[in-house]
């Protein structure tokens, strides 16, 4: 943690800032969790915790300034859930699937998919530094209970589809 912490604050004094507690505690807080958790988690999980110095505006500028910085990633799940963010540092490369009826979010990996996106790479002369796939769609569990619309396989809904988006 002291590594993030220190990576941090070289990032922050390169934007003129300075690496505040009410800062360090947002970037500790994201740290020990595994989840992938909206600005107001956080907010709550700071509250719980029983520190009242952080304000809102204060979390969500710091995750603001953690994603610029590569510390953490968002990932816009639909459905009026907003962005969820998860530490980088760290993690293992993953893809994700996430369920636009319930919300919730796999992770995988997938050699076959690596693969295929270094071919497709290459056979363009393009020199891939990172990305990330978001795939959206419906789980299993909802499947399953029925919750998914008739016409969602027949969908052509841009947020139906996977989308590809490349992060730093």
């Amino acid at each position: 943690m002291k590594s993030f912490l220190s990576r941090f604050e070289m990032f922050l004094h390169g934007k003129g800032l300075r690496l505040t507690a009410q800062r360090a505690e947002v970037l500790r807080c994201i740290y020990r969790t595994h989840r992938h958790v909206t600005a107001e988690e956080l907010f709550e999980m700071l509250r719980r915790k029983g520190d009242r110095s952080i304000s809102r505006a204060t979390v969500y500028r710091t995750l603001s300034l953690l994603e610029e910085g590569g510390f953490v990633d968002a990932l816009s799940v639909g459905r009026d859930q907003g962005l969820r963010y998860e530490h980088t540092l760290g993690h293992e490369h993953h893809d994700h699937m996430v369920c636009q009826e319930c919300g919730k979010i796999l992770e995988f990996h997938s050699e076959a998919i690596e693969a295929a996106q270094d071919a497709v790479a290459a056979e363009h002369g393009f020199k891939v530094t990172s990305h990330r796939l978001n795939m959206f769609g419906h789980c299993a569990d909802c499947q399953a209970a029925g919750k998914v619309p008739k016409d969602a396989d027949e969908s052509t809904d841009e947020s139906s589809t996977s989308s590809h988006e490349h992060a730093g």
